[in-house]
């Protein structure tokens, strides 16, 4: 579906404008008139308290939010778990990509401003995605007991796993400066708190807005919104509307709507709501249940207290920032292409959906070896399996395709086939089980011959997998595992700036960069 989406095939009906400059400009127009003044207003004096609150209130935060009360400013957004030190690598770059487009606009519609944020998901309660990282194929690991919204978790324990992790690196300017950032960051009582810190200190200089979306003023902004999933159900019924519209273009389905698209928040609790047959709704978990009208009356007098899940979250995130465009991964992608009906049912632009750059980083000696092999970097996007069998048959002195013994088979029998039409009809079963007995011989021996040939060039192939395997470490793309700590040792902030000047397309695109 995404691949479709890039491609530009996929079916309209499944977003609103491309990420292309025309594309941005319809945007601006549809979110210009849905996202009013007094909106502005609102979020802007809630960003300023937010920050005032942390302590990082500086003079290009404060520049960035005053912008967004202007109605010619708008927002280029992307959203990420709070992983402990940030998790995978893709964490940076989601974050990167968001900055370096809202630069790109800036500069390519100069009638405009555009501001890049981050949208801390600090409501999710799933702990067990975000509770560790890798670094070099170790996993450091935070075990905690705690429950419900992770934003609000005590960061108790978290010290140790830091200082583990730190055991590993050697002295030096770049590696210094990171344990002191790490080292302050969790010393804020809070996930929540500790992620604001970091990732504002890594890229609140380039612009980037730290968003906390359970606020109190936010949430009361968005009282209509979850009024409506009470009332309506409308999630519920244009998700499944479009769901099969997906099923019957044969794409899989990302995210299964429920009923009901919200949760209770509470002391350590994140409780799905429920409707009972008898017509109450309840909180999973908890004894609280209320008729409709009471959990309505309760939405407007603490709204705080109302969680969206994550097909509801991207309305919340719509009605509260005068956005644009969201940056997002593949599995991101393919769930918000699944809500361009619901965005029309609650009558809110549907945002520009735009697919996150993609790295791998690599070294010279990598490059050499890669060289030595005669291979590109395009050849290792086929798993390693398929790209050793790959080169088996590139670099082999032997013809190891037995198409052409399968096709002049099949030629055979289909002369067969012909002649057993004019006699009796069990002689054509006979012929077709001959020709299935032969195809699957020809099989196993090209098989068998590709199995032998891995003997012969033991070597080469070892060289091949060990360089897949730098490549994809644990078999998993190196955005995937890897935590940015290794190369921002290496690099320091340099590592944002080679990645800035090599995001410079709107839609993601798959980068090798080198570390030297």
């Amino acid at each position: 579906m995404v691949s479709d989406y890039l491609k530009g095939v996929l079916d309209t009906s499944f977003y609103q404008n491309s990420a292309t400059l025309e594309g941005f400009k319809k945007q601006i127009q549809l979110k210009k008139h849905q996202f009013s003044e007094a909106d502005r207003e609102v979020l802007c004096n809630a960003l300023l308290k937010q920050y005032a609150d942390s302590g990082m209130l500086e003079k290009t935060s404060q520049g960035q939010i005053e912008q967004l009360r202007d109605t010619t400013t708008f927002c280029i957004t992307t959203g990420h778990q709070l992983n402990v030190a940030t998790g995978p690598l893709y964490f940076i770059y989601k974050i990167i990509h968001a900055i370096n487009l809202a630069r790109q606009l800036s500069e390519q519609l100069p009638d405009f401003n555009f501001v890049p944020i981050y949208w801390m998901a600090s409501e999710d309660h799933d702990f067990e995605e975000i509770n560790h990282f890798y670094s070099s194929g170790k996993k450091y690991h935070w075990f905690s007991e705690q429950t419900g919204a992770v934003g609000a978790f005590s960061t108790e324990g978290i010290q140790p796993v830091l200082d583990a992790f730190f055991a590993q690196f050697s002295e030096g300017v770049h590696n210094t400066d990171l344990h002191e950032l790490l080292n302050r960051a969790y010393q804020f009582e809070t996930l929540a708190e500790a992620t604001f810190y970091l990732v504002h200190h890594l890229f609140g200089s380039l612009g980037l807005l730290v968003v906390e979306p359970n606020n109190p003023v936010l949430k009361a902004q968005a009282v209509s919104l979850f009024k409506s999933e009470i009332k309506n159900q409308l999630v519920s019924t244009t998700v499944s509307a479009q769901a099969a519209n997906l099923t019957a273009q044969g794409y899989p389905l990302q995210v299964n709507p429920r009923p009901v698209n919200l949760f209770y928040l509470s002391d350590q609790r994140r409780d799905r709501i429920v409707q009972k047959p008898t017509g109450t709704y309840h909180a999973l978990g908890t004894d609280l249940e209320w008729t409709a009208d009471k959990l309505l009356l309760h939405i407007t007098d603490a709204p705080e207290r109302f969680s969206p899940n994550v097909l509801l979250r991207p309305l919340y995130q719509e009605c509260i920032l005068p956005n644009i465009a969201y940056v997002g991964g593949g599995g991101e992608v393919s769930y918000w292409l699944q809500l361009k009906n619901t965005f029309d049912s609650f009558e809110v632009p549907f945002p520009i959906i735009v697919v996150r750059h993609s790295v791998v980083w690599v070294d010279d000696k990598i490059d050499r070896k890669r060289v030595g092999l005669d291979l590109e970097w395009v050849d290792f996007l086929r798993k390693k399996d398929a790209l050793i069998n790959y080169y088996i048959r590139r670099i082999s002195n032997l013809d190891l395709d037995f198409s052409e013994a399968q096709n002049a088979l099949q030629q055979q029998f289909d002369h067969l086939r012909a002649m057993a039409q004019q006699t009796d009809a069990s002689f054509l079963g006979a012929v077709n089980a001959q020709e299935k007995k032969q195809l699957n011989g020809l099989k196993h021996l090209e098989k068998r011959l590709l199995k032998a040939q891995k003997r012969v060039l033991s070597d080469r192939i070892d060289r091949v997998s060990k360089l897949h395997n730098e490549l994809f470490p644990m078999g998993v793309a190196q955005e995937r595992t890897e935590n940015f700590s290794l190369l921002y040792g290496l690099l320091g902030n340099q590592l944002f700036n080679r990645l800035m000047d090599s995001f410079t397309s709107f839609q993601g695109k798959l980068h090798v960069i080198s570390k030297d």
